[in-house]
């Protein structure tokens, strides 16, 4: 009988830190499960975020390159105009200032439009920044 009354009390003895350990165990895996769909929500939305910004940095080299076409197309037609103007003048004063004149246009030309184009890749990076930004504000 003895024997008995100590295996009671072992037992009793045993599952009072099971059950002690068990409710922070399973606390801790709620916790852990909570956080994980938070972090899979979190990969989901970087996933659809990317996905888009990709396609917006697509739209934006597209108008870069459209804009550099265009920017060059132009200097090569003024260019070609110049040196057929250059070609019949005989003063040489004369084309020396045409060819300042054309320098001074294409300098100006070539830092507007590289103005242009840097506040256009300024705001696609602020647009392609802005879906992983939010979730690392709160």
């Amino acid at each position: 009988m003895a024997k008995t009354t100590a295996s009671t009390a072992r037992a009793k003895a045993e599952a009072r830190p099971n059950t002690a350990t068990t409710k922070p165990i399973e606390d801790g895996m709620d916790k852990m499960a909570g956080y994980a769909g938070k972090f899979t929500d979190y990969a989901e939305g970087s996933v659809k975020a990317l996905t888009e910004t990709a396609a917006a940095s697509t739209e934006v080299m597209r108008e870069l390159g459209t804009r550099n076409m265009t920017f060059m197309t132009q200097a090569v037609e003024q260019s070609v105009e110049l040196t057929q103007t250059l070609a019949n003048l005989r003063d040489p004063r004369e084309m020396f200032e045409l060819q300042s004149a054309f320098a001074k246009s294409m300098f100006s030309a070539l830092t507007t439009e590289m103005t242009a184009q840097t506040e256009l890749c300024v705001n696609a990076w602020r647009n392609a920044a802005k879906p992983f930004m939010a979730p690392l504000a709160k």
